[in-house]
């Protein structure tokens, strides 16, 4: 099976824009391995920007720890995985990271 990655625009609460086509993998693993280097240096960025947007909540939901964060007003970068038939299996954006990120800061 083959995985293709495509750069996207993810406008709130709307269905992503794809944008450039990244590669084609052969396993997924390497498909959002070579989407998160393309787009690490424009999260970074996103994320210095949107920072007092997210207002991180943490609660334990069913023992375990759950964070949310607010979703911003404006888009977000991110890219797409689709399998070789053209279905979208994977997607990653920037609001990713920001969930990783605030889960990770004590409360």
């Amino acid at each position: 099976m083959s995985y293709a990655v495509k750069l996207a625009i993810f406008p709130p609460w709307k269905a992503p824009v794809p944008s450039e086509t990244v590669g084609t993998f052969a396993t997924i693993d390497e498909a959002t391995a070579a989407g998160g280097r393309a787009l690490m240096p424009i999260a970074e960025r996103e994320l210095i920007a949107l920072a007092g947007q997210f207002r991180p909540v943490s609660a334990k939901i069913g023992g375990q720890s759950r964070t949310s964060i607010d979703v911003p007003d404006q888009a977000v970068h991110g890219f797409l995985i689709y399998d070789a038939a053209g279905v979208e299996v994977f997607n990653w954006t920037t609001l990713d990271v920001a969930v990783q990120r605030a889960a990770l800061e004590p409360e």
